[in-house]
């Protein structure tokens, strides 16, 4: 046939049965740590130093980042670091491997979706774009697909959608197999009626038997770290590095458990070294590559599936992070400063801020529980009531001379505050107890508990006002002027000062013979170890601003419903500012039940509750 090129078609041939060849042929196995050297290309946008990327700069990071290959069986990784250390980048990496190596339905979360924005915009979109075979594979598939987006990147065989943790519907829909979580301690602990994204982020994986879930964070206060608490039910892991003098492996640390710094400050000539624990030899930043490359992972709890891994800024190599003299010079520069020393705990050393103050033991409170039987000693008695988005919280206290008091029962209402279902439920169960006067916090769905007090003279919709100085509530003369005021418009938010109610209750709770201001616990199911912890969950903790004192009051967990209920409960005791004397004086001529405390006057027909004139 003239014209036909033989050898062309030989040729045309064999380059289809190469690629035939190849396209057959298994994939190598290869680790994330591998695919980031081989692959990953740092952007100058995110990194001191662009280019391609070496685990050997990193060597921590080798360990982690091979965890979560496919090969890997292990499933959690806990990565509690602190900053400019690398533990993003390990995230990233993580992505890149499963973006073109191991394609997989993916998800990324981030504290809020604000954050996802600049996220995406900072990290993410250097990565894909900057990694040749990942823009490669990117490019390729939006020019065909319009999904990627902001929120969702598509790839053949995969997808990955970022998240905000404050968005319960990006959170609970498609199965997951990988999970990134970054910087969790930002997270909330609730999200609307959902609960706790990570459990929501958690349901969502277990479709796949071999999935895959990083959690990645600087922790923040102790007893109120996610990551802590993470990183303490891990295996937990720490690096050990040798002295290059003796060649002893030990965890180099700020503080040791004798109270002494690692690093030695030498005022003299400003120099900063580390001083080993078992020879004592200097140990100069110089000698810090070749520790961190002999350095080795030793778990203090091997038993354990989950791999839990802390840093602090000693390990940075040098150029990425703070220098040993930066650090110490960091250290130095926030003393006197309260919040300047919580940065420096929280980012530079990778440990939990721990608020030094005025506090009480929750487990020694159990001892208070008591049997109240059939005598009901109190002769008023005041609710307070937290308002949540899916929950009413509300604390019933009985009281008597000298403001001794019976805790009598702490109720969770459920149900959408925004509803009136869940107020009808309210006032139902407060009439059960004969409530005298009610505070109701009014800082969330104001206008439900406005509407609820606004013709119910026993119910004070209240505001918390912060400040050591404010009395919980306001004196008699303008409490009379409020209630007068209440009398013709209705019910105007009462202002109550809430660190002096915390402090007041606190005082108390530490009296040990019943008596005037003591407090009783019933023994009852409410009353139970996640109540006293709500209970204890703050510190009268002193801090320095601009070389000045000042206290606040600073949550060590995140739920503390159980004490705001005592305050507001307490605020109806001295806005009702009851006589005992009368009260006592009416239960005896009238001979009531004991089981029923009387009002000051008689009660309203209408409502089941006290009389709608308080006493003054």
């Amino acid at each position: 046939m003239a014209g036909f090129d033989m050898e062309f078609v030989q040729s045309d041939i064999g380059w289809m049965y190469q690629r035939l060849a190849q396209s057959v042929r298994p994939r190598p196995v290869t680790r994330v740590s591998d695919w980031a050297d081989q692959y990953r290309i740092l952007s100058s946008k995110g990194s001191s130093e662009p280019g391609r990327w070496k685990t050997s700069r990193t060597p921590y990071l080798r360990e982690i980042m091979d965890c979560l290959s496919v090969t890997s069986p292990v499933q959690r990784v806990v990565m509690m670091f602190s900053s400019q250390i690398g533990k993003t980048e390990a995230g990233l990496n993580w992505l890149g491997y499963i973006t073109e190596h191991a394609p997989a339905p993916t998800l990324v979360v981030l504290p809020t979706l604000e954050v996802r924005k600049r996220w995406v915009r900072q990290r993410l979109n250097p990565l894909l774009r900057e990694t040749p075979v990942l823009s490669e594979i990117i490019d390729a598939y939006a020019s065909r697909d319009a999904a990627n987006s902001e929120d969702i990147k598509e790839f053949p065989g995969g997808f990955m959608v970022i998240s905000g943790a404050n968005s319960p519907a990006s959170l609970a829909s498609m199965p997951i197999r990988n999970v990134l979580l970054d910087e969790v301690d930002r997270f909330p602990w609730e999200v609307g009626e959902e609960g706790d994204p990570i459990g929501l982020i958690d349901e969502r994986t277990k479709a796949f038997p071999r999935r895959k879930l990083l959690m990645v964070s600087t922790p923040t206060v102790k007893g109120g770290s996610r990551i802590e608490l993470e990183y303490n039910q891990s295996d937990m892991r720490e690096y050990h590095v040798p002295c290059p003098h003796c060649g002893e492996y030990q965890v180099l640390r700020w503080k040791h458990a004798d109270g002494s710094y690692g690093l030695i400050h030498v005022k003299a000539t400003g120099d900063v070294f580390y001083a080993c624990r078992e020879c004592g030899a200097r140990i100069d930043e110089h000698h810090k590559p070749e520790m961190l490359a002999k350095g080795r992972w030793i778990a203090r709890h091997p038993e354990r599936k989950v791999r839990g891994y802390h840093l602090n800024g000693l390990y940075s190599p040098i150029g990425l992070g703070f220098t040993w003299r930066e650090i110490w010079q960091q250290w130095e520069a926030s003393q006197g400063d309260t919040a300047s020393l919580k940065r420096f705990i929280n980012t530079t050393l990778g440990e939990t801020w721990e608020e030094q103050g005025e506090t009480i033991d929750d487990m020694a409170l159990i001892t208070r529980l008591e049997d109240y039987g059939d005598n009901a000693p109190w002769l008023y008695v005041t609710a307070g009531v937290d308002v949540q988005k899916d929950r009413l919280e509300v604390t019933i206290d009985g009281w008597s001379h000298g403001e001794e008091n019976w805790t009598i029962d702490h109720l969770i209402i459920p149900g959408d505050t925004a509803l009136q279902d869940v107020w009808d439920a309210l006032e139902d169960e407060l009439s059960e107890y004969h409530i005298n006067l009610a505070c109701i916090d009014s800082g969330y769905n104001t206008s439900m508990v406005y509407s609820f007090c606004e013709n119910r003279s026993w119910a004070i919709p209240v505001k918390g006002v912060t400040g050591m100085g404010r009395p919980l509530v306001e004196d008699e003369r303008r409490r009379r002027q409020r209630l007068r005021r209440r009398r013709k418009k209705g019910n105007p938010v009462e202002p109550l000062g809430v660190d002096q109610g915390k402090a007041l209750l606190y005082a108390r709770l530490k009296i040990i013979e019943p008596g005037p201001q003591y407090i009783h616990f019933s023994r009852t199911p409410a009353f139970d170890d996640e109540y006293f912890a709500q209970l204890a969950a703050e510190k009268l903790v002193t801090k320095v601003r601009g070389g000045r004192p000042f206290q606040e009051w600073v949550q060590t967990r995140a739920r503390n419903e159980a004490l705001d209920c005592k305050v507001y409960s307490l605020a109806a005791l001295r806005l009702g500012n009851p006589d005992f004397t009368l009260l006592e004086r009416q239960r005896k001529s009238k001979k009531t039940s004991a089981q029923k405390p009387v009002a000051v006057s008689n009660p309203s027909q209408d409502s089941g509750f006290g009389s709608e004139d308080w006493a003054l």
